[in-house]
């Protein structure tokens, strides 16, 4: 298993707590940004299966985790613009960024720097309602009663395994953990920041070879057939990679089976 460090790195607006495993030796070098309600360590599992000779960083997006607070003037550009500044501390010759949900549009945003090799895209937020043919968002509401109602993060952890005893003992953990250290103010329902991101240019602009890996939506998939086929069409770059046996949340999942797909697009890439 592979220990990551973690620091704060100011980019002289916010601290952003990113994790990391790096050697000098290394080449490859990539970002890891997540969904809505998660923090970096729901990218652990899948980070532990990549190879040593791959430079790692997670960080935890403004907001959320151990990361800098939101500001009532918050929008979803301020993520890209955090990821972006993030990118260009670090430093590196070329890094590939992946982003998951919400990650998504933010990384494909930051794709239009020059130091972006690559994207790999999982699940991701295409602009319009998110589909839901399994009654994924009120399960996502009870789970949020469940842990906002909780006296301590154990008891939450606690009910979640209750409510939800096919999941792996780590999930429940995090859901619970993640939501706990989420800003309220990302919290509140209607949602009080901005959506300022034109999705469309962000996806038709993105300059690099990039793959959208597309949940099913019978099986909690937040994107409908038609959103894929209009995505491929704004984009020639962009390379759909279906997964007809997963939900939304690929890389929690199907762990080690995601990590995989991600050194083959690299090889490719770099092929």
């Amino acid at each position: 298993m592979k220990i990551y460090e973690e620091n704060y790195i100011h980019t002289q607006d916010i601290a952003l707590n990113v994790a990391s495993y790096e050697k000098k030796s290394n080449t490859i070098n990539i970002l890891f940004v997540h969904g809505f309600l998660e923090r970096w360590q729901s990218w652990e599992q899948t980070m532990n299966f990549l190879p040593k000779h791959y430079n790692l960083f997670a960080v935890d997006l403004r907001g959320f985790g151990r990361s800098g607070k939101t500001l009532t003037n918050h929008k979803r550009s301020t993520w890209a613009k955090d990821i972006s500044n993030l990118v260009n501390i670090l430093n590196k010759k070329e890094m590939m960024l992946v982003g998951h949900s919400l990650g998504g549009p933010i990384v494909s945003s930051v794709a239009k720097t020059n130091k972006i090799s690559c994207v790999i895209l999982e699940d991701p937020f295409l602009g319009s309602q998110p589909v839901d043919k399994t009654g994924r968002a009120q399960r996502g509401k009870l789970v949020a009663e469940i842990i906002d109602n909780s006296k301590s993060l154990d008891e939450a952890i606690k009910e979640l395994k209750i409510l939800r005893p096919d999941w792996r003992d780590d999930i429940p953990v995090e859901i619970a953990t993640a939501r706990k250290f989420t800003d309220k103010f990302l919290l509140e329902v209607p949602r009080k920041f901005d959506d300022d991101f034109s999705i469309e240019e962000i996806y038709k602009n993105i300059p690099c070879r990039t793959i959208l890996n597309n949940s099913n939506p019978s099986l909690g998939g937040i994107n409908s057939a038609d959103e894929i086929k209009e995505i491929k069409k704004l984009n020639k770059l962009i390379e759909i990679n279906d997964w007809e046996g997963s939900g939304h949340n690929i890389h929690r999942d199907f762990p080690k089976k995601f990590a995989c797909e991600i050194v083959k697009f690299i090889e490719n890439c770099n092929g």
